[in-house]
């Protein structure tokens, strides 16, 4: 048998720790102050409860009449975008029955480059060429080791930071 959660020795401990902490004649009365305690607590968290009820059922009347008006814009909203949309939608049809794109092709502005799309793999002639002036790049550069030792990344400086001076002299 458990009350609150307590079994039966947890509640003999309780009971033997307070009469030694409170005194054997002194239990009762500290027992009806106990009980007392705890009805003023049950009471005032029960009123305190009625009162966040209440103000939470006017919220609710107060949020229900205003989220039922946003239902009925949102309905009315999506009711006309929905024509506008089926509107759109038949004049792209009728664009595109009379008119064919492929042959209405129109040079684009002057800085972009027109390109053809090709199928995944193939190559264009140019691609080629591209590939073997890169291979004569590179063998221009290997001919030629002592110049291109003495070009420097951007990001590399010709002065030591001070920091390595210090270090260097150190050491």
């Amino acid at each position: 048998m458990q009350m609150f959660g307590i079994g039966i020795l947890e509640l003999m401990v309780i009971m033997v720790l307070a009469v030694i902490v409170v005194g054997p004649d002194r239990v009762p009365q500290f027992a009806a102050d106990l009980a007392k305690w705890i009805r003023r607590t049950r009471a005032y968290a029960n009123h305190l409860m009625k009162d966040f009820n209440d103000v939470m059922g006017d919220f609710e009347k107060e949020v229900g009449t205003s989220r039922e008006d946003w239902k009925e814009i949102a309905s009315v909203v999506t009711r006309h975008t929905s024509d506008v949309t089926k509107e759109i939608g038949k004049v792209a049809t009728q664009v595109e029955r009379s008119v064919d794109i492929d042959d209405t092709k129109t040079p684009g502005p002057p800085n972009v480059v027109q390109f053809e799309a090709r199928p995944l793999g193939e190559t264009p002639e140019s691609a080629t060429e591209l590939a073997a002036d890169e291979a004569e790049a590179e063998a221009e550069a290997e001919a030629k080791p002592e110049e291109a030792a003495e070009e420097r990344p951007w990001y590399e400086t010709d002065t030591t930071p001070a920091r390595r001076r210090r270090r260097g002299a150190s050491e």
